[in-house]
């Protein structure tokens, strides 16, 4: 659950798979509506902070709470996606009706 909303951002962008992926800041792309077109952490400006992000970013020695600039240093071609806290929300309320389930089942 330490990387929760990198989690729901690879099931949106399977492709990014094993990639390094830090969710914070936002999103600025060629054309915005194109899932191929990724900002890279490089790219960015500004005093952001990093949200949370893929263990393939951690590797780079990127966490939680970092500023995003000093994220850029560590790993500049990991990809930048602003967070969606409503998407995370609904993941979690399957997530905590999937444990409900097998922790309390029916009587």
């Amino acid at each position: 659950m330490d990387a929760f909303y990198a989690s729901v951002e690879l099931l949106r962008y399977p492709q990014l798979k094993g990639q390094p992926v830090v969710i914070g800041g936002g999103r600025r792309t060629a054309g915005e509506g194109n899932a191929t077109a990724f900002a890279r952490l490089e790219e960015y400006q500004g005093r952001g902070v990093v949200t949370t992000a893929t263990y393939a970013a951690r590797e780079f020695g990127v966490h939680s709470g970092m500023a995003l600039m000093q994220a850029a240093r560590r790993c500049p071609q990991a990809v930048l996606l602003p967070a969606d806290f409503e998407e995370y929300r609904r993941y979690s309320r399957q997530f905590k009706s999937a444990i409900g389930a097998i922790a309390m089942p029916p009587r």
